[in-house]
C-alpha cells in the first residue's frame, strides 16, 4: 500500500534539471544567511544592550529623516525641475506606408531618353572600373525593369 505511493511519486514530472538547480541554488542561499546571522551573532552579543539600543534608534532617526528629506525634495524641490510625464514629437519617415506598388503606376512612366540616360551612366561607371553603390544599382534596375515593363505593353 505504502509502496505504490512512493512509486507514483517517482514517476510524476517536474524533477528536472532546473527544479534541481533552482532548489540548491536556494539551499545554498539559505547555508549562507544561517552563516551570516550566526557570525553577526556571536559579534553584537559582545555589545552591551545599551549601547545597540543607541545605535537602533541613531539608525532608525538618519535612515528615517533621510527618507523624509528624498520624498520633500521631490515633491518640493526646485532645481533641475523636470516634467514626469512628457510626450514627445515621434520622428515618421515620409514614405513608410508606401508598399513600393506605386512605381508600377501609368503616371511613372521612363522615358526612352531617360533610359538611354542610365544606360550611359552605367558604361561610365564601367569605363571607370569602380563600383556603383549597391543602393544605387539597385535603383537602376528597377527603373531598368519599369522601362522593359512598359515596352512589352
Amino acid at each position: 500500500m505504502f509502496g505504490k505511493k512512493k512509486h507514483k511519486e517517482a514517476k510524476q514530472p517536474g524533477g528536472n534539471w532546473t527544479d534541481k538547480a533552482a532548489g540548491k541554488i536556494a539551499g545554498a542561499g539559505i547555508k549562507l544567511q544561517t552563516k551570516f546571522a550566526h557570525v553577526m551573532n556571536k559579534r553584537v552579543s559582545k555589545i552591551p544592550q545599551q549601547k545597540l539600543k543607541t545605535v537602533l534608534v541613531a539608525f532608525c532617526l538618519l535612515s528615517g529623516g533621510f527618507s523624509i528629506y528624498l520624498a520633500a525634495n521631490a515633491i518640493f524641490g526646485t532645481e533641475n525641475k523636470q516634467p514626469s510625464f512628457e510626450v514627445k514629437k515621434m520622428d515618421v519617415p515620409k514614405h513608410f506606408n508606401k508598399t513600393g506598388s506605386e512605381i508600377n503606376e501609368p503616371e511613372n512612366s521612363i522615358s526612352h531618353e531617360m533610359y538611354r540616360e542610365i544606360q550611359e551612366y552605367k558604361k561610365y561607371m564601367d569605363s571607370l572600373k569602380q563600383p556603383i553603390r549597391p543602393g544605387l544599382l539597385d535603383s537602376i534596375r528597377i527603373l531598368e525593369n519599369i522601362y522593359h515593363s512598359q515596352q512589352i505593353k
